[in-house]
């Protein structure tokens, strides 16, 4: 599953055409807790990424996926369109409500200090999964 969610993210880190410091950072830092090497988590990079069917996808790692994604997104403080789409999108293909990704991208950006209590975020968040 690691492999899925670090395309997620590459692939997000891409758009806007510019892969940045604090992404790959992030990035890695993902591959790391999903116990990958440094190795896998470069692979990953050269990766096409195909995978349209999370149903074998538990809903804690549905979480940890939009997590990050919105994290990634916000990590060099500017937000692109193209972005907030493909972030809707993956929302949607997760199985969540697309309005899970504002709530998320509100309570993120209002509140970093929640950042570390991802439990109770964990909890408000998982009403929006509807699949």
């Amino acid at each position: 599953m690691s492999n899925i969610h670090l395309n997620i993210l590459i692939q997000l880190a891409k758009i806007d055409g510019v892969v940045v410091q604090e992404e790959i950072d992030l990035i890695r830092e993902v591959g790391i807790a999903n116990g990958m090497t440094e190795r896998e988590i470069m692979d990953c990079y050269e990766m096409e990424f195909t995978s349209d069917d999370f149903s074998h996808v538990s809903d804690d790692e549905k979480y940890e996926m939009i997590y990050s994604v919105v994290q990634l997104m916000k990590i060099d403080g500017k937000l692109y369109n193209e972005e907030i789409k493909y972030c809707a999108k993956m929302a949607a293909k997760l199985g969540y409500d697309e309005n899970v990704l504002f709530e998320l991208m509100l309570k993120i950006y209002a509140d970093p200090d929640l950042c570390a209590d991802k439990d109770s975020l964990k909890k408000h968040i998982q009403k929006y999964l509807i699949s």
